[in-house]
């Protein structure tokens, strides 16, 4: 084979031998954060009370890009997610309000959320609600087994419809708690998950099941003082990037998968041109034209 040939095979075999290293590495002991893009999305089936009293619906999550959510004059860079639920009322009604929540950039914590509710059945106005906490509380990154913090924020909420505008904060103190490494089982499929334990001040918990696959929760569990389970959201379909890994990674301005489809187009072109080379036979040598003869001298 061509050295060019030999060159170019080598460089191949080096980006797939580190592309299967990538695929084979263990498992880290503690998840990373995700990093969203717009067009990420996350469908989940809702589940809340128990027996005759049970409510079920859906909500889905959809990444529509970034901006910068600003709180008692500081700025906090955030994914805008628009988001949509829908709870079936029966006798053919369904309620559906869709948010809009800002979830920060560095922790994933909720930033903002605004919401455009709609008359109940006739029973209210049209009201616009929007929640913010003052900053923002925080997770910590990455989510390790044991680790636990805790973290404040001053939740504002107001209410506006056609005649007034209500305002009303409070305090939420929470005690987040990394749990072990669970394997969870839902509609969207079985995933190796996170659990972050957020405990309230009033005893009641919520237990995120986060998921590097997925790059969001997986399961989200909602449990009173006694532990008694009280609403689930269990994923049910998703669309998510992740983050850049090696087939997702930049080379020279260019995606690492591109560069390894074009190194094979490259090395099947130099093998089949030097395949053509061998096989055409050698050209033939014609010998050089003679000098033209002097015509002979007369007497």
């Amino acid at each position: 084979m061509h050295t060019l040939a030999r060159i170019v095979v080598f460089g191949l075999a080096l980006l797939l031998i580190a592309s299967l290293g990538l695929a084979l590495q263990p498992a880290k002991a503690s998840m990373d954060r995700p990093t969203w893009s717009a067009g990420n999305f996350w469908v989940y089936n809702i589940s809340s009370g128990s027996g005759p009293a049970t409510v079920t619906g859906t909500f889905r999550m959809d990444v529509t890009g970034t901006e910068t959510v600003t709180l008692n004059g500081t700025g906090y860079p955030s994914y805008r997610v628009a988001s949509d639920l829908k709870i079936p009322l029966g006798g053919g009604l369904t309620f559906e309000v869709s948010p809009v929540i800002w979830f920060s950039v560095d922790t994933l914590a909720v930033v903002r959320i605004q919401a455009v509710v709609p008359p109940i059945l006739n029973l209210t106005t049209q009201t616009t609600v929007v929640i913010a906490g003052s900053p923002p509380q925080t997770i910590q990154w990455p989510l390790t087994a044991g680790a636990t913090w805790s973290s404040s924020t001053v939740v504002w909420t107001s209410s506006t419809n056609a005649t007034r505008t209500t305002w009303s904060h409070a305090t939420l103190s929470t005690t987040f708690s990394v749990q072990s490494d669970a394997t969870i089982t839902v509609p969207a499929g079985t995933f190796s998950t996170t659990p972050l334990k957020e405990l309230s001040a009033n005893g009641t918990y919520t237990t995120n099941f986060w998921s590097a696959t997925v790059g969001n929760w997986v399961r989200v569990g909602s449990y009173n003082s006694t532990g008694q389970n009280s609403q689930n959201f269990n994923l049910t379909s998703y669309g998510y990037t992740g983050g850049p890994g090696f087939f997702g990674s930049i080379i020279l301005g260019l995606p690492a998968w591109i560069w390894l489809i074009l190194l094979v187009v490259i090395v099947v072109a130099i093998i089949g041109f030097f395949a053509v080379r061998r096989r055409k036979p050698p050209a033939v040598m014609m010998p050089p034209p003679m000098p033209p003869q002097e015509p002979p001298m007369g007497p």
